[in-house]
């Protein structure tokens, strides 16, 4: 006898359920029309499932799910309602409901569905909660193991963690159990990679490389290797064994491996001569000059200090000063001598000064400079580390900038849009006289300094995207984002900006031109607001109507049982029948609705497609995707598209057994094909196919499909011929498709 709560606002809907899943004797059904009338009671706990409605005044249905869960543990709970969009079914799920059931189906089956998800919901809970208690013997028996041990079960979850593994690794046990996709590396590699048990489990030759040596005894594997990250990133050398587990029938259920600290006094001389040729490596293939400074003289310097310097051996640079590669004056008027020498003092009191200077080669060739002078001890004592960069090309551009600063400043001047020229490093250099006015500042109080408009906190990361996306094969790009005026007021802005990039394709520059959109803004999002109002009106009616539907239908399905009268019988049938087309047209409003409510967004057609795959029972079907870089611009409702596609092929096409999917790219368009090797269309359906109310189910599935694609231009045909399979191809125009970054397009076919 299965105990349970069904919480719905219905009061008659609560009443049918109660009659229908009583009648099996199975059931004991307890009702009531608001989760808050049991949230504190000690009877909760009694239940053996919770069913509930989503959508419910007071409290919703996934808030008391996360309550249940959260205050009981793992109590199986259904979601039984007529909420049926996908965003509403993946939040459910996602949140640990273990079936979502849509209202307005045939009862019977509706009912006996809902009956059938209890017992499985119950008993998959009996076997989790067998499994953990298997799991937790395990652990127990290993935990107290001098070495360091740990298990995995077949699914890679990890099954026991005994406290020399907490000692070693720094991972708690209550913190791992239970986790998987090898997140157990992480404390011995510092990313989820496999270790020796998984080659016990999976014969992997990627596995075996990893590996100096492995010694294979029986079905144990036994190897040697060093982990830098572990003893808080010391690191140590472990000797470890792994064999598979077993069960009472001899059956493999996981692996578990033992690890054991073998690192020797000869690991801290091995480590510091590593440590000394990596940074000899990175210090002779630095692309800047570095030196090391004793007092004002040259101690040492890598190979690039040598060719920028222009000398042939790092002798004519050491036992020498800054001085000696300076011209007597700096471009400031500073002598070059007086300059050094504060900013030498200024690195030795532990300042880091980051400044231009002008150099001057054994030839007499000048060339300009960015210096980062650091200081380091190094064998007891102080010296100075000089990091030079040349930054020739970057003053060239500067003086070219300034230059052509002359040419436009009147052309941009009269402009009414905001216009500024500024480095990376936000050093501002130039802004036009409608920028000044727009911030109420001088242009001495801009221009040389680094000034940024003040950005609200959490529009930070959409600017810095923005700003990172532009590289030399798209410079230029647009972003519309808030501002915080002077006076604390926040505005919206769109600002177009371009990078300028140097002969080596670093940017040196950026362009902006912004323009103050807050009063179109404002009218976007009252347009908006009062949308999703109607929206939301529109929902809470239909959700309304799905229930008396419902309710309609149960009592007709029950009048049905209990008439006796054929001409009764038959007016019964003919409601029925009335009443399905009524939740039909009520569903199909629901998705009529959506599209165009939100604005179009670039899609990848492959992640979508793989998206909507795992919505439907495709185990009897192939379904093959020949492309991955595809992008289209359309409705955030494309996946509406390929889920009703993939359910057409399945539903009507007469043993489906394969979906391909292709595209070709003919001249300024984009053909994606959606073909199958079921029964296909006849001549006479396809003149119809795409009209609202035809079709052999809803009748309305196809037509969606149009009015989603339709929105930005998308067309769709079918051409298959009958007998040999269904073919819809979407045609995409051109500036509504893009192929992903770094990969070619892919036919496929």
């Amino acid at each position: 006898m299965y105990k349970v709560l069904y919480v719905d606002d219905e009061p008659v809907l609560l009443e049918i359920v109660k009659i229908f899943l009583e009648k099996s004797k199975e059931f004991t059904i307890d009702i009531t029309t608001s989760a808050y009338e049991v949230l504190d009671t000690e009877k909760l706990k009694s239940y053996d499932a919770i069913v509930s409605d989503y959508q419910m005044p007071g409290m919703d249905g996934i808030t008391f799910l996360k309550y249940v869960h959260t205050e009981l543990g793992d109590i199986p709970f259904i979601f039984f309602t007529g909420k049926g969009r996908e965003e509403v079914v993946i939040a459910a799920l996602n949140n640990g409901a273990d079936f979502y059931i849509t209202k307005g189906s045939d009862p019977r089956f509706q009912f006996d569905e809902l009956a059938n998800n209890i017992k499985k919901a119950v008993k998959r809970k009996q076997l989790r909660e067998a499994h953990k208690n298997a799991a937790e013997r395990l652990s127990d028996l290993i935990n107290f193991l001098p070495d360091a041990t740990f298990a995995i079960d077949l699914e890679g979850k990890v099954i026991a963690w005994n406290k020399a593994m907490e000692e070693m690794t720094g991972v708690q046990k209550t913190t791992i159990i239970g986790e998987g996709d090898y997140i157990y590396a992480l404390p011995f590699y510092g990313k989820k990679d496999p270790l020796l048990l998984d080659l016990v489990l999976h014969d992997d030759k990627e596995i075996e490389k990893r590996y100096p040596f492995i010694i294979r005894k029986n079905n144990k594997l036994i190897s040697e290797l060093e982990f830098p990250l572990l003893n808080g990133g010391r690191g140590a050398y472990l000797w470890f064994i792994a064999s598979p587990l077993y069960d009472a029938k001899g059956n493999i259920t996981g692996a578990i491996e033992v690890f054991r600290d073998i690192t020797e006094n000869k690991r801290t001389e091995e480590s510091l001569k590593e440590s000394e040729e990596q940074y000899r490596s990175l210090f002779e293939s630095a692309q800047d000059a570095i030196f090391l400074l004793e007092n004002t003289r040259f101690t040492s310097c890598n190979n690039r200090a040598v060719s920028l310097f222009g000398c042939t051996k790092k002798q004519e640079i050491l036992g020498r000063s800054l001085i000696d590669f300076s011209p007597v004056m700096q471009p400031d008027r500073v002598s070059s001598e007086q300059k050094g020498l504060e900013k030498i003092s200024e690195a030795l009191n532990g300042i880091t000064p980051v400044f231009d200077w002008l150099f001057a080669r054994l030839d007499g060739i000048t060339f300009y400079a960015e210096i980062t002078l650091n200081r380091v001890t190094i064998g007891g004592k102080t010296l100075l580390q000089a990091i030079v960069r040349d930054v020739s090309d970057r003053k060239q551009a500067e003086e070219a900038v300034r230059k052509s600063e002359r040419t436009y400043r009147n052309v941009v001047e009269d402009q009414s849009e905001l216009i500024s020229r500024f480095r990376p490093d936000g050093m501002q250099l130039f802004v036009n006289e409608a920028y000044c006015q727009y911030f109420n500042k001088s242009r001495q109080e801009i221009v040389g300094k680094k000034f940024f408009p003040r950005i609200p906190q959490e529009d930070h990361r959409q600017v810095r995207e923005h700003f990172a996306s532009l590289t030399k094969e798209n410079p230029s790009a647009t972003d519309t984002h808030r501002i915080i005026m002077p006076d604390g007021s926040v505005r919206w802005h769109r600002w177009s900006d371009r990078a300028i990039f140097d002969k080596k394709g670093s940017i040196v520059e950026y362009q902006s031109v912004g323009r103050d959109i807050t009063e179109n803004k404002r009218t976007e999002d009252a347009l908006a607001l009062a949308c999703q109002k109607l929206n939301l009106l529109s929902s809470i009616t239909r959700h309304d109507i799905l229930n008396q539907l419902t309710v309609l239908s149960g009592y007709l399905a029950l009048s049905e049982e209990f008439a006796s009268d054929e001409k009764l019988l038959s007016f019964i049938k003919k409601e029925t029948t009335a009443t399905e087309r009524i939740n039909q047209q009520i569903t199909f409003t629901k998705h009529y609705q959506d599209i165009g409510m939100h604005a179009p967004q670039w899609q990848n057609v492959h992640d979508t497609i793989v998206n909507v795959q795992n919505l439907l029972d495709l185990s009897l079907v192939s379904v093959q995707i020949h492309f991955s870089n595809i992008e289209i611009f359309a409705d955030p409702l494309l996946g509406k598209v390929f889920y009703n596609l993939l359910e057409n092929a399945v539903r009507h096409g007469q043993n489906t057994s394969s979906i391909q999917f292709s595209a070709r790219e003919n001249g300024n368009k984009l053909t994606i094909i959606c073909e199958d090797n079921g029964g296909g269309i006849d001549s006479e359906t396809k003149k119809h196919l795409f009209q609202r109310g035809f079709g052999k189910n809803t009748g309305y599935g196809l037509f969606l499909i149009r009015e989603i694609l339709s929105i930005t231009g998308i067309t769709i045909n079918e051409n298959g011929e009958s007998g040999k399979g269904a073919r819809f191809e979407i045609t995409v125009p051109n500036g509504a498709y893009r192929f992903a970054a770094n990969q070619k397009f892919q036919t496929g076919k």
